[in-house]
């Protein structure tokens, strides 16, 4: 079978007719397993759409929260507009209304994790409030309407109440004997043989040794692709509303070892994050005038949803969407008016950051 090969999903197109393998970072794997189209996908609807929820479900430590945390990152990394990401947990789930009126006003992706408590212990009350909350949740205060994209894990098909189960995508991490029956109903009785497939990969790598187990996928005519079990990829089921297909996804620091926008949910220390006086100086070194890097960094944390831009700034942005909400007049006709054009450019050699060598 011919192969293909392929650096970067979002940035290549298969040629009509031919098979594909794809590198990721070095590592091959099946162009139709990709985390980062199943991300593409996500973004695109998003796109159209005002919200969007995604569902995974599995057993514990089964990689449900690092696969959201993973799409999650790919989102924010590739779409056109920006994302902010929150993590939560029971706490921030039974507050649900306290907890939404802290969000910054900007398109949010929401990851509430292990869900399933709410069926046993929260009251009619709660659950009732939650509804209420998720139903008007992106038309968050002090802003105009956003993206919401919604992330729910819980353990079992039917651990949370039903208006929780209504999603537009679903993930699935294990396949339990006494799931089948449920995973065939919610998936589609024609994806059955996709369902016991993931529960045979996931046998085939959790009980090989520590370090130097594999799952491996059969492409058929002898051709087969090896995946190294959590080195980095682990494979799960992913349904949209256009079919079921068996996905591999790695952790998020394989992808970026650093990520300011996720060092939030993953609670990455500074250390972690490198030497912020080092940077601050290459930074200087490299550009000189004070304004453009406070400038740009700026613009950075308006794009995670945080505005330290000066009070007469952020009134004039109000003016705006105020303006927008009136459908007075668009940005892109006051930005003409203004002769305000996109800038395109690249980052020089001589720009580029000073990477030390460990």
């Amino acid at each position: 079978m011919t192969e293909y090969i392929q650096n970067n999903h979002f940035e290549a197109k298969k040629p009509v007719g031919k098979p594909s393998v794809i590198t990721w970072q070095g590592v091959r794997m099946v162009r139709s397993h990709s985390i980062q189209a199943v991300s593409k996908e996500i973004i695109n609807m998003s796109a159209n759409q005002e919200m969007i929820s995604i569902n995974a479900i599995g057993k514990q430590s089964t990689g449900k929260t690092e696969l959201l945390k993973t799409v999650s990152h790919l989102i924010h990394k590739h779409a056109k507009i920006p994302y902010q990401i929150s993590y939560f947990g029971k706490e921030e789930m039974l507050n649900l209304e306290a907890t939404v009126k802290e969000l910054n006003p900007t398109n949010q992706i929401l990851i509430f994790d292990d869900i399933a408590f709410l069926k046993a212990s929260a009251t009619n009350k709660q659950i009732d409030q939650i509804q209420q909350v998720l139903s008007v949740i992106r038309h968050l205060p002090g802003g105009t309407d956003v993206k919401i994209i919604l992330m729910k894990s819980f353990q079992y098909t039917k651990a949370i109440p039903p208006f929780l189960r209504q999603n537009d995508m679903t993930f699935v991490s294990s396949v339990d004997d006494n799931e089948i029956e449920n995973l065939t109903v919610l998936l589609g009785k024609k994806y059955y043989s996709k369902i016991n497939q993931l529960k045979f990969l996931r046998a085939q790598g959790s009980i090989g040794e520590s370090g130097k187990s594999n799952f491996v996928f059969d492409m058929g005519g002898g051709k087969k692709v090896i995946y190294g079990w959590q080195r980095p990829f682990l494979p799960f089921l992913y349904k949209s509303g256009v079919g079921c297909r068996l996905i591999v996804s790695p952790l998020r620091p394989w992808i970026d070892p650093v990520c300011n926008v996720c060092a939030k949910i993953n609670h990455e220390t500074q250390d972690e994050l490198g030497d912020v006086q080092s940077v601050l100086n290459d930074f200087i070194s490299k550009f000189k005038d004070g304004n453009v890097i406070r400038t740009a960094v700026k613009i950075k944390l308006i794009q995670q949803g945080i505005n330290t831009f000066s009070p007469r700034i952020v009134q004039a942005v109000k003016y705006i969407e105020r303006m927008q909400q009136e459908r007075l007049v668009s940005v892109e006709a006051l930005a003409s008016e203004l002769e305000l054009t996109p800038t395109k450019t690249l980052l020089f050699p001589d720009k580029q950051p000073e990477v030390s060598k460990q």
